[in-house]
């Protein structure tokens, strides 16, 4: 197995020279602007040498790992190209979601070869995340000389690579922070109407947690559309006016959101084979209007502080 060098003792850092450790790569060196960050990775690591200058980490590995935060990859790997840091043929890779390997481009300016790999798994905390790599798939791009580099290094890390077309990258991430990011987003809006409703503010997120890992186990067990339930699913239009009416009464600023995802979910509804054609269109009139167009909340409606606004948290 090549050596290991990483730049940036962040999370990704930290739970990638951990598990390739692990996994039997030699971490040779880690390297963070700041000595004392990079020699608290090295600890948790248990290898490597600290080092804060990225020229010097680099040079002492054929495989180099770039786990900067995304604004500095690209003027990071020109100055360690810059500096000659990289190796004849060194691997250059980084693991953005969303940068493809053009912005390492300077690397091959010294017979360098780029790539860039991808978890799809949210990494919380160095420790965690270490438990969570084995099944996770990972989406990999870049030059056909550093990609069964690459495909080496996911699969000792107990993942499964998945190839991804470099212009595209950026469609994929929008995808993973969908499902991600946006789920936590979403959880905070169901807290803020469970609250609206009057269910305590520290009982609302307890209160949805079993119903979001039952929704989860059902994507697991039956996959889509199968795992969809609830009033569009049956077709239930008494509901959804029911709703609606009320959210414009209470909490107008969700409003929007409701009706957008609502419109998302009748497709779902039909796929499934719950949801008949003419009702769907009764629910899309319902949902948009006879434009098929979102109205604005009324105007007399009340409105009531966001979550970010009154700095209640869920």
């Amino acid at each position: 197995m090549p050596d290991v060098a990483i730049v940036g003792a962040g999370v990704v850092g930290r739970t990638l020279g951990y598990a390739l450790r692990r996994a039997g790569y030699a971490v040779v060196a880690v390297a963070s602007r700041s000595l004392a960050s990079a020699e608290a990775a090295v600890a948790f690591i248990g290898a490597g040498a600290a080092c804060d200058r990225p020229a010097e980490a680099a040079a002492r590995a054929d495989v180099v790992l770039l786990t900067t935060p995304d604004d500095a990859l690209e003027r990071t790997c020109e100055a360690i190209a810059a500096a000659r840091g990289f190796r004849a043929g060194a691997r250059v890779l980084h693991t953005s979601g969303v940068l493809s390997s053009g912005v390492l481009e300077s690397a091959h300016a010294i017979a360098a070869f780029v790539a860039s790999l991808h978890p799809l798994q949210t990494f919380a905390s160095p420790a965690e995340a270490v438990q969570a790599l084995a099944g996770t798939r990972w989406f990999y791009e870049g030059d056909e000389a550093a990609l069964e580099t690459t495909r080496e290094l996911i699969t000792a890390l107990e993942g499964i690579p998945v190839r991804i077309e470099t212009e595209r990258k950026p469609l994929y991430h929008a995808g993973a922070v969908l499902a991600s990011n946006y789920l936590v987003t979403l959880a905070a809006r169901a807290c803020a109407l469970l609250e609206s409703a009057g269910v305590p503010a520290e009982g609302s997120l307890p209160a949805i947690l079993p119903l979001l890992r039952g929704t989860v186990t059902n994507l697991e067990r039956v996959g889509l559309p199968r795992a969809l339930t609830g009033p569009i699913a049956r077709g239930d239009v008494k509901t959804v006016e029911l709703h609606l009416r009320t959210i414009a009464e209470h909490r107008p600023e969700d409003l929007e959101l409701y009706r957008l995802l609502g419109g998302k979910t009748i497709p779902l509804a039909v796929a499934k084979g719950g949801l008949e054609p003419g009702r769907a269109a009764v629910l899309r009139q319902v949902l948009f209007g006879a434009e098929g167009r979102s109205p604005a909340p009324p105007e007399n409606a009340p409105r009531r502080a966001t979550l970010a606004e009154n700095g209640s948290s869920t």
